[in-house]
């Protein structure tokens, strides 16, 4: 049995990584926020926002 790894993040203000969506939006850098969400592949566990990459996420899982 495998142990997945989630990230700490609970919620947007918890978020620390300045590459996840959830702290981009609280920056207001929206022109960012939309390259990063087009084509969308993974959203988050945690938040339900999506991405194209995991890494913009705080609990990724593949749409």
């Amino acid at each position: 049995m495998s142990i997945k790894y989630v990230h700490a993040c609970r919620s947007s203000r918890s978020c620390h990584e300045k590459n996840h969506i959830c702290q981009i939006i609280l920056d207001r850098d929206l022109g960012r926020i939309k390259d990063l969400v087009r084509e969308s592949r993974y959203y988050c566990k945690n938040c339900g926002r999506a991405a194209h990459k995991k890494e913009n996420l705080c609990n990724p899982s593949k749409i």
